[in-house]
């Protein structure tokens, strides 16, 4: 699903016939890549299997948030990002609320989880440990994917300040287009491409990201 449409864009300029469709489905994707890569994560909702590393802490952040519920978690010290042998079988389920919790931030049973913190309850998400050859004792290991989480996350309806940011980029890139020339590139900080002979274009630009700018996944 795109941030936006061709007919929301057609809406937005007046374009009633065709002519411009071609142009408005190659500049759509480019948006949604744009605003995904400066935010750093995805935003339609979907259901995430990702494989995490025990580090020896009771806390696990999840890659995409807000999270709406955990499917399952899996704790395997052989599951190897689930490339062991019989990796994460039944017998490695964890039991909501027993064994973890996922942190709801304003603290209601049918609150998301903004933050996506998993909290491992009474212990810590394993990291197992070795002895080398040479070593007197036991180290600290790495956990190499032990731990496999399914879960949803993100918006079933986008935002609308996102789908605004959306919008404002396909609509500027393409007026560019008409009124100024070939689309080069034009950027929202580290995430670039630049409008030829555009200048004002790339100030309109300021204000979409400061609607995005709130959504931005902060890495801990």
């Amino acid at each position: 699903m795109s941030l936006t449409t061709k007919a929301t864009i057609k809406t937005l300029l007046s374009i009633s016939d065709t002519s411009l469709d071609a142009v408005i489905d190659l500049l759509i994707p480019q948006a949604d890549a744009i605003i995904k890569g400066y935010l750093g994560r995805e935003i339609e909702q979907a259901t995430y299997t990702e494989y995490y590393s025990g580090s020896g802490d009771q806390v696990i952040v999840l890659n995409q948030t807000p999270v709406q519920s955990i499917t399952s978690v899996n704790e395997d010290s052989d599951g190897y990002y689930g490339d062991g042998t019989d990796a994460f079988p039944a017998s490695t389920l964890l039991v909501e609320g027993t064994d973890y919790v996922l942190r709801k931030d304003d603290a209601t049973a049918t609150e998301v989880s903004k933050s996506g913190i998993l909290y491992r309850i009474g212990k810590a998400w394993p990291r197992p440990y070795s002895r080398l050859r040479g070593q007197l004792a036991s180290a600290p290991g790495l956990g190499l994917g032990n731990i496999k989480v399914v879960y949803v996350a993100g918006w079933a309806t986008v935002p609308t300040d996102i789908t605004f940011a959306a919008n404002k980029l396909v609509t500027s890139m393409l007026q560019s287009r008409s009124l100024q020339g070939p689309l080069e590139s034009e950027s929202i900080e580290d995430y670039s491409y630049t409008i030829a002979g555009a200048e004002d274009q790339a100030k309109m630009l300021d204000s979409v990201k400061s609607s995005l700018s709130r959504y931005k996944q902060v890495v801990i």
